[in-house]
């Protein structure tokens, strides 16, 4: 009787007890009734496997529970046991790789443990093959995380690289690989003689001697000959009869003065500033030097700014090779896994004739 009393309902899960009269098993809870044959092996697994298959989980464990006390070792009964821990219905699920994301990896191995410490010897291949599947599926999952991670981290160092690089490129003698050493010196030569062609020129512009244009004094002369020949008044000495005309060349005579007192000052003016104002080529070479200094500070700069970007370029471009190389045996290591939960699944068919 106490055996009998350990009989479970496979509809609430509760403890069946024994009607002697209509010689049938009773749920007090759910008042379903049960023959006694019911509770045979093969009823209790048809029930089980029934119940595994619309996805009840509780009543298909109780079932399983229920046949492992009468018989430990049974191989559908472990097997179920196991499809349970891993919420699946049946063995074809488990090559399913997204099912390793979802079930949990420490409570299926120890009911597979169980199953393979419980079993026949001639069973115990079987779910060791599943344990190195699950194993397996466990394996991928945490290769595919790795991977997730791995080209999100490889995303930010090729963004990081490619504003390092074009940073770098606006430096015009790092600018690409078309400009080579030899010609990156060449065409920094040729922009400093350029600079100081224009430091020099820009030197004798400021510190040329404002007195030394000369005052044009030929149109006057040139005024005064054309009037003697075209004034028909004009005689040696006098005009005939036209006072005009007496005027105007006296006009122009006065001018023709005033220019000639204008360029004898101008020519005063010019000697004093020579010798008082004129810069000396000495400053010219303190003026070309200080440029000179700029001009290659800038230049050096400019140098050591490329290769301090050049540098982080080779440590970053460094990084993404071994990101990439790592994310290539990443991939191979997830087909090697694939594969090997494939033909662990080929394997369990093959060792007991399972198609589901």
């Amino acid at each position: 009787m106490e055996d009998i009393k350990k009989h479970i309902c496979p509809t609430c899960g509760g403890n069946l007890i024994v009607n002697v009269e209509r010689q049938m098993y009773e749920c007090p809870y759910c008042g379903v009734t049960f023959d006694y044959d019911y509770f045979r092996e093969e009823n209790v697994l048809g029930i089980a496997a029934q119940a595994l298959t619309n996805k009840e989980f509780t009543s298909a464990g109780r079932a399983y529970d229920f046949m492992l006390e009468k018989e430990p070792d049974n191989f559908e009964a472990l097997r179920g046991k196991a499809l349970i821990a891993m919420d699946i219905t049946k063995i074809d699920d488990i090559r399913k790789l997204d099912l390793y994301s979802k079930i949990n990896y420490n409570a299926a191995c120890e009911e597979i443990n169980t199953a393979i410490e419980s079993s026949k010897p001639q069973d115990r291949e079987y779910f060791t093959v599943m344990k190195d599947i699950v194993d397996s599926g466990n394996e991928y999952i945490d290769e595919k995380n790795k991977l997730e991670t791995l080209r999100t981290e490889r995303g930010k160092s090729v963004n990081g690289l490619s504003e390092l690089v074009k940073e770098r490129d606006t430096v015009f003698i790092y600018s690409s690989s078309k400009i080579r050493p030899k010609k990156a010196i060449i065409l920094t030569l040729l922009c400093y003689i350029l600079f100081c062609l224009i430091v020099f020129l820009g030197y004798k512009y400021f510190t040329r001697n404002p007195y030394s244009r000369a005052e044009d004094l030929s149109k006057y002369e040139t005024k005064q000959t054309e009037d003697s020949k075209n004034n028909t008044n004009y005689i040696p000495g006098g005009y005939k009869n036209n006072a005009n005309d007496f005027v105007n060349d006296y006009i122009n005579f006065e001018k023709y003065q005033e220019a000639l007192k204008r360029e004898e000052q101008r020519k005063i003016n010019y000697d004093n500033w020579e010798k008082n104002y004129k810069p000396s080529n000495g400053n010219l070479v303190v003026t070309l030097c200080v440029a000179t200094g700029i001009y290659a500070l800038i230049i050096f700069i400019l140098f050591m700014g490329g290769r301090y970007l050049n540098a982080e370029i080779t440590k970053i471009q460094a990084i993404v090779d071994e990101q990439t190389d790592q994310i290539t045996n990443l991939n191979k290591s997830m087909d090697e896994l694939k594969e090997r939960i494939n033909n662990g699944y080929n394997l369990l068919c093959e060792l007991h004739h399972i198609d589901e």
